[in-house]
């Protein structure tokens, strides 16, 4: 799982696709709320992004701030973003949110258990 809070960690994303899109979103975050990211940072303002880099990285919820296994009644929304992949997010107060990326297979576990 890749946690991104910043532009530097954009390098650690290998898929150009996903990359891309999550560069854009990063920067759309960071331009929206530059009053609060003066450090282009959004990690202690705003929230951050992960990257599920593998199915069994949807049980890491704790390392994404969460204090219970994720179920998809906790999104705010999940869609479907092109290429396989999925996105989802999280709110966790009222001023942080956290996004979840990855192929939308790796979300299929939570998506089962609340059926």
């Amino acid at each position: 799982m890749i946690k991104i809070t910043s532009p530097a960690d954009l390098k650690k994303i290998h898929d150009s696709y996903i990359s891309l899109y999550i560069q854009n979103l990063l920067e759309y975050i960071l331009r929206e709320y530059i009053s609060y990211c003066p450090d282009q940072s959004i990690e202690e303002q705003i929230g951050a992004i992960f990257l599920l880099e593998q199915e069994s990285d949807i049980h890491l919820y704790q390392q994404m701030g969460l204090s219970s296994p994720l179920k998809e009644s906790q999104f705010e929304w999940l869609k479907q973003l092109s290429y396989g992949y999925s996105n989802g997010c999280i709110v966790l107060d009222n001023d942080r949110a956290i996004n979840i990326i990855g192929k939308s297979s790796y979300f299929k576990p939570i998506q089962e258990e609340t059926k």
